[in-house]
């Protein structure tokens, strides 16, 4: 059995022999070598040099500014605040965008006048909550106590001066008479309830609301009250106010939720639109318009009165215990305001920064040279980024997001690690001969920029190894960061060597001003080794002895790197003779052990990271869960019930199924979901084929009676349920008028041809047997004819009037009344409705009318114009208008009605996370619009977005996108160590030294619970950078050593780059520490990841 190898004395001192032999001995022909004029020149004039490269460098400042004054913004904010993770080839991205710029482009409103404040648009939203966040089954809301304190916090804002006029409105009459219902009572039985305020304001719609509606305005029988609310139509939304376990059998609620409703617009307007230039003329007439900039004008306004009267308030009653009050306002928004607070920190970090380089170096032109070149090359990394980096479609990407900003705190631990690698290089060669500085410089400027080059290329590739990304934001943060590394390196080995020339020559032997304290603090880092040692000639050249002084000198030298017990110190610093004579024979010896222990925890680490998930972006995370913003959006998305905010499916008409949205050439390098591209229309659509009404009928009740498995559809509450009591299709003609219907849930299928289809058939319906026309109710509306018959009859035409049994166009539809003619109708109808037929012509007739249209017209949108500008009808615009969409040309004058949307709720909350059930359930429905679209029965193309689909699909690819990206960067580090080092070996050890570490990481998320969201995948890309950079530091100068073993090529890496390594890491660490006091997730994950990484490292 063999014994166990240990270092002895002897090896140690062959170890450091051999060390001192390449100190002094090696590299002989390099040192000696002639320099070429690019080394010449500098030495000679250096303060020409400094001031050239200076000025180079400060051209990108320049530059910058210069663009900034074009106006050409150099750096692009407008999308600053976004994480980037959108797919732009992604169908369900494509459908969400092309959804939202059909909206924005179909805005062509059939009544657009508005009264003042008539559309409750700006909801502000109170949260009662009984007990700790941190215990959500334990406190009771729904108390007498409860619901007359969410009461006093309604009435606080009711009676605010100001709040009077900045409410909705709630009217009598809308446009043009647009009279107000000022302290508005109405009857809910036989209870009589305030329905608006003594200044028209709507009321707060809440518990508090509804218990006044039915008969308990002092919460004095809770249970009974519940009980009448649940025999309501209005269960559904009381049970929104309340937490998800709240029923009839559970009468208790940790929340009580009340929304109270600013209005828009401010002013009345004869036109409500977003679209500015359709709305400048209309018709050929000036007009006053409404459009999105107004509306953001008077969001702003809004929410400064608030934040100005109202939010000291809301603050105090957030604290207050045991009822805390949650908020939620209009333009309600923290993040902001709170990373420019923490961004403050990072000037902390780069003040740590600067102080330790001014530490490690004593000198503060050093330290300011190396800050300068660091800035400069941001600044000249996003310049290239912004305008030259070539795309598909051009140079240059106009995509900067908040992560591409914080490179800068990547690139301050890159450049400084660069910087202590040079600075180190050139004090080391003070031990060295050189017949000249050029020599000198020659020498240390070869071996440093090669060193560099290698850890640069390497961290490089790492970066740009997540050009394969299919997010943008990881792409670009790629992109910029390999851009920025490379410019970096370009000023480090231009700039800073000239730097490190004037210092030399300069300012070596001058001192500068601090305090006592400080100076003496200064004075013990200050270097000691002599200013050149030169060596025995006779050794290097073969020349002639040198004095016994320098003699004792090298004697002295060669010492201490051997490890002589010299009392002379002064020669060495601290950290290479601790590297020398500690941490390497400690290391060797122990060096079996060390590897186990290290194999084991990267072996538990493995352990946790292959238990790696994807977890979805949640918008409350971005703050502590100890402020009012986490809470509030944490209860509205996981406290209160699916149904106050179900997943809504969108089943689109008029959108080309295939292709939606087109990019215009966007792709990828401007995408931004929600704003990119224009919609692709389908020109086939035409909702005045009856075949074509059918078909929107037939699907709405095919979700409603029979969904097909697996779609999820929550089909509990019918078609329109808002309307379900209106025997006319409108919601005037419900219990409260409409009054509720803009604050109430869009529950069950919402198809609005089943409302046009009720109110074209309220006075007129088809008798099946005589097919006549009867009038069957009563209305406030006046029939033109009480009973009539259509030859042909119409349902049996369609495009062309085409007679099905002569095949022949027919000249005319001809009505046979078969009663009088009722001067003054206003109402006709039969549905589906007729092709080409122009009932407005009705009114001229007497007992036979020609209904063929004249000149050409869109008639089912002649039909809903009708509905909606019928005075009694008004309310209906509220939400008939989110299910069609009209286009108008650039007068103002409608041209056609270009999308239909069936909305589908389904059983999943809008905030679902499990990505897994919503992508089967949007392959579900991608099953069904396939099957639907190749029915030959459908005329129409139907096209499903499903949303929350794109976040689904993100969620489903960001681990393996992740482990993808990282396994490229590690095959790339190893071609760059193995074509720089010649050697497999060690570029094998060192990539796997690399893989290590970052396994280590991902270990170290699950650990923490964080799983792999938004943040985490960009951060990875930071993880790969650094453990590059340290990893290839030491192997490159491990490849660089002159030794002949491997304990001496060990001992020569530690002493040359340890301390250039170690005290990289220590100002990452250091830049770190400010951001513990973060608030921003982000930035605290940042930290704990640039604090872990480096001691995971060492």
């Amino acid at each position: 059995m063999k014994s166990q190898h240990t270092v002895s004395d002897e090896e140690e001192s062959r170890v450091s022999l051999s060390s001192y032999s390449q100190v002094v001995h090696g590299e002989r022909e390099r040192k000696q070598d002639e320099p070429s004029f690019f080394f010449k020149v500098p030495t000679t004039y250096r303060q020409l040099s400094f001031c050239i490269f200076f000025i180079l460098n400060l051209l990108w400042l320049l530059l910058t500014i210069a663009l900034a004054l074009g106006g050409y913004s150099p750096i692009n904010d407008e999308h600053i605040g976004e994480v980037g993770l959108e797919i732009p080839d992604d169908p369900y991205q494509q459908r969400a965008n092309a959804y939202q710029r059909a909206r924005d482009a179909a805005d062509y409103s059939l009544t657009p006048a508005k009264c003042k404040r008539e559309s409750a648009a700006n909801r502000i939203e109170l949260i009662v909550m009984k007990g700790r966040f941190e215990k959500e089954n334990n406190g009771n809301a729904l108390s007498k106590e409860g619901l007359e304190l969410l009461q006093e916090r309604e009435q606080y804002i009711l009676q605010k001066s100001g709040w009077e006029n900045r409410c909705a409105l709630v009217y009598l009459e809308t446009f043009p008479t647009c009279q107000v219902a000022k302290e508005i009572y109405a009857t809910n039985g036989n209870v009589t309830y305030l329905a608006s305020s003594v200044d028209g304001c709507m009321l707060p719609y809440s518990p508090v609301f509804l218990f006044n509606k039915y008969g308990d305005s002092n919460f004095n029988d809770i249970p009974g009250t519940v009980a009448k609310i649940r025999a309501s139509p209005d269960w559904l939304s009381f049970k929104d106010m309340l937490h998800k376990d709240f029923d009839e059998f559970n009468l208790e609620s940790k929340i009580l939720v009340s929304g109270i409703y600013a209005g828009t617009p401010r002013h009345e307007v004869e036109r409500y639109t977003t679209d500015e230039e359709v709305a400048r003329i209309y018709q050929g007439f000036s007009i006053s318009y409404y459009n999105s900039k107004d509306e953001e004008k008077e969001l702003d306004h809004l929410t400064n009165w608030i934040e100005d009267n109202l939010l000291s308030e809301f603050e105090q009653n957030f604290d207050n215990k045991p009822f805390r009050t949650l908020y939620y306002y209009p333009g309600y928004n923290p993040v902001d305001s709170q990373v420019t607070t923490d961004l403050t920190l990072i000037f902390i970090s780069i003040l740590f920064v600067i102080l330790y380089m001014n530490f490690y170096t004593g000198s503060l032109f050093i330290t300011a040279c190396g800050i300068f070149q660091i800035f400069m090359s941001f600044l000249g990394a996003n310049i290239l980024y912004r305008y030259c980096w070539p795309t598909e479609n051009g140079l240059g990407y106009n995509y900067f997001t908040l992560f591409c900003a914080l490179a800068l705190f990547i690139i301050m631990g890159i450049g400084a690690d660069d910087i202590f690698v040079y600075w180190d290089t050139w004090s080391g060669s003070m031990t060295h001969y050189y017949k000249t500085t050029a020599h000198r410089f020659a020498h240390c400027y070869q071996h440093a920029a090669s060193a560099m080059g290698v850890t640069s290329l390497t961290t490089i590739l790492a970066f740009l190894s997540n050009l394969g990304s299919p997010f943008i934001g990881i792409r670009t943060f790629g992109i910029f960061s390999a851009i920025l590394v490379a410019v970096n390196y370009l000023a480090v080995i231009t700039f800073f060597p000239v730097v490190v020339l004037m210092y030399d020559k300069f300012f070596q032997h001058k001192q500068y001003w601090c305090t006592p304290c400080v100076n003496r603090c200064c004075a013990a880092i200050r270097r000691k080794l002599p200013k050149k040692i030169a060596y025995d000639q006779n050794i290097e050249n073969g020349g002639a002895p040198m004095s016994a002084e320098l003699n004792t000198k090298i004697e002295s030298a060669k010492n201490k790197l051997i490890g002589s017990s010299s009392s002379d110190n002064d020669y060495e610093e601290f950290l290479p003779r601790w590297f020398r004579d500690k941490y390497t024979p400690f290391l060797l010896k122990r060096r079996k052990l060390i590897i186990a222990i290290l194999v084991a925890m990267w072996a538990v680490f493995l352990g946790f990271a292959t238990q790696l998930e994807a977890v979805p972006f949640k918008l409350y995370e971005l703050l502590p869960e100890t402020q009012n913003f986490h809470q509030v959006i944490f209860v509205q998305e996981e406290w209160k019930t699916r149904t106050s905010n179900p997943l809504q499916v969108h089943l689109l008409f008029g959108l080309d199924h295939r292709q939606p949205l087109n990019l215009h050439g966007t792709r990828p390098k401007n995408f931004v979901s929600g704003e990119t591209g224009t919609p692709e229309w389908d020109n086939r659509f035409d909702l005045d084929e009856i075949s074509a009404q059918l078909q929107m009928i037939r699907v709405a009740e095919e979700f409603a009676i029979n969904p097909r498995s697996g779609l999820k559809i929550d089909n509990q509450e019918g078609i329109n349920r808002q309307i379900v009591d209106s025997r006319t299709g409108s919601l005037e003609d419900t219990i409260d008028g409409g009054a509720s219907s803009s604050v109430q849930g869009a529950y069950g299928i919402q198809s609005l041809f089943h409302a046009l289809q009720t109110w074209e058939n309220v006075s007129i319906a088809a008798d099946s047997d005589t097919g006549e026309y009867i009038k069957v109710i009563e209305h406030s509306c006046i029939p033109c004819w009480n009973t009539f018959k259509i030859e042909p009859n119409p349902f049996d035409l369609d495009r062309g009037y085409i007679d099905p049994e002569l095949g022949t166009v027919i000249d005319a539809l001809i009505i046979n009344a078969t009663s009088n003619l009722n001067n003054d109708c206003n109402c006709y109808g039969f549905f589906p409705i007729a092709s080409d037929v122009c009932l407005y012509e009705t009114r001229a007739s007497s007992t036979e009318t020609l209904l063929k249209c004249s000149e050409s017209n869109d008639n089912v949108a002649e039909q809903i114009g009708n509905f909606l500008s019928s005075g009694f009808t008004s309310v209906d615009e509220q939400w008939w208008t989110d299910y069609i969409f009209a286009i108008g040309d650039s007068y103002g004058r409608f041209t056609r009605i270009a999308m239909y949307d069936i909305q589908v709720m389904t059983v999943l909350s809008a905030s679902e996370s499990d990505f897994k059930k919503g992508l089967r359930m949007a392959k579900k429905f991608d099953d069904w619009m396939d099957d639907h679209n190749s029915d030959s029965q459908n005329p129409l193309r139907v096209l499903v977005y499903v949303p929350g689909a794109e976040e689904w699909k993100v969620s489903s690819i960001l681990v393996p996108s992740g482990i993808q990206n990282l396994l490229l960067s590690l095959a790339l580090a190893f071609v760059v160590l193995l074509l720089a080092s010649g050697n497999y070996i060690t570029a094998t050890i060192a990539t796997i030294t690399i893989g290590m570490i970052c396994t280590c990481v991902l270990g170290f998320i699950q650990i923490l619970g964080w799983g792999l969201g938004a943040i985490e995948s960009v951060l990875i890309v930071i993880v790969v950078g650094f453990s590059v950079d340290y990893t290839v530091h030491l192997a490159d100068s491990y490849m660089a050593s002159k030794s002949l073993t491997r304990e001496g090529k060990t001992l020569d890496a530690l002493v040359h780059t340890g301390q250039s390594v170690l005290s990289g890491a220590i100002s990452t660490l250091g830049a770190s520490l400010p951001m513990f006091g973060a608030q921003i997730i982000f930035f605290f994950k940042n930290l704990v990841y640039s604090f872990f990484l480096p001691l995971l490292y060492l």
